[in-house]
């Protein structure tokens, strides 16, 4: 415990570790403010409101309508707020919208912005993928303003990006920088630190991966809590993300979806902790190994760019992917085979780097 302590303590104190965690926190309050509250906006009654006020304002109208959602309750907001039309070239979304007409044209009219597609034509909720999805789920389409948990996965997303940075670049000195200051015979001299210093290592590393993992949640949440609110969770996953219903994984609960986004993006974490623990152990320099390890992290993209759908569900259990919200498309009704995958990967990087480093102290 000891060991484990002291070695906890130097990696929580490494200026690279605390710059690095000062620069995740700054990145991550200047994407949210500037990217997604500032892409916010509501038109009502012919006035725009953007950035935060929009974001307000679209909670505030949101409330009246709150509560299960009717062909009635639609019609209404047609009534009030018309259907938006105007759309501008490289900007998203109607720009002549706000957060309750722009939900109701996307589920229930044929215009798409996406697309270009003015809406012309509405449909009643039976007859939409949208009432279909909920039917089969056997739940009822509550609506509320949940654009908090939309931003609470793309912030997510994003931090866990940045946090992977930071765990190649923390984690990568552990075992290398004892090799490049020469440190090793001084540790395996005693009876403790020829048995007990790697684990130390290992378990302080694994802690720190973990307590990063707890910060970039709770900053996300607590920033989306803050701002947006978090209403309407109880919906399906396709609604809260503004995604069509065609792929299961938009038809399931969104407490469901994230919770399985925030396990997939844990071990994302613990298993490029494994693979920096098996680099750093063969590597003698610290910067071999911060450079050797970001490669292992982005070079499965490079495969997925340039190879397509070879060994696609291999690519797809590596931590560059178990880290994006849109691979669980693709991998939900088989999620736990990329997973099982990826905690392979990661036990088999920590048996080889452990081997490593157990050899060093005997040259």
């Amino acid at each position: 415990m000891r060991l484990y302590k002291m070695e906890l303590y130097k990696l929580l104190h490494k200026r690279i570790f605390i710059i690095g965690l000062l620069a995740i926190i700054g990145l991550m309050v200047t994407y949210f403010w500037f990217v997604e509250v500032g892409e916010e906006i509501a038109v009502i009654d012919g006035y725009v409101y953007t950035g935060y006020e929009g974001v307000q304002m679209n909670r505030k109208i949101t409330e009246e309508f709150e509560g299960t959602i009717t062909n009635e309750k639609i019609d209404q907001i047609i009534e009030k707020y018309g259907l938006p039309s105007k759309l501008e070239e490289n900007m998203p979304g109607w720009r002549d919208g706000n957060y309750l007409n722009d939900f109701v044209t996307k589920y229930f009219t044929d215009g798409a912005w996406e697309t270009g597609t003015l809406p012309t034509e509405k449909y009643n909720l039976e007859e939409t993928e949208f009432g279909k999805a909920y039917d089969a789920a056997g739940m009822n389409p509550y609506l509320a303003y949940t654009t908090g948990w939309k931003v609470f996965a793309e912030m997510l997303q994003f931090g866990l990006i940045l946090a992977s940075g930071l765990v190649i670049c923390g984690i990568s000195v552990i075992f290398a920088e004892e090799s490049q200051i020469k440190m090793l015979p001084l540790i395996f001299t005693t009876e403790e630190g020829r048995k007990r210093d790697i684990y130390a290592k290992i378990l302080a590393s694994f802690t720190i991966t973990v307590l990063i993992f707890i910060g970039i949640f709770l900053i996300s949440l607590g920033l989306c809590g803050k701002v947006y609110g978090l209403n309407g969770f109880e919906n399906l996953s396709g609604m809260i993300l503004s995604k069509g219903m065609i792929y299961s994984v938009y038809r399931i609960p969104f407490l469901k979806y994230i919770s399985i986004f925030s396990v997939l993006g844990l071990q994302a974490l613990l298993s490029l902790c494994a693979i920096t623990l098996c680099v750093s152990a063969y590597q003698n320099s610290s910067f071999g190994a911060v450079i050797i390890a970001a490669v292992c992290w982005g070079f499965p993209v490079l495969l997925r760019m340039f190879f397509g759908g070879i060994m696609w569900i291999i690519v797809d259990s590596m931590p560059a992917f178990l880290i994006m919200p849109e691979i669980l498309s693709d991998i939900y009704t088989i999620w736990c085979i990329p997973l099982g995958i990826n905690i392979c990967i990661s036990v088999v990087c920590l048996l080889k780097g452990t081997l490593c480093y157990k050899t060093k102290q005997v040259v």
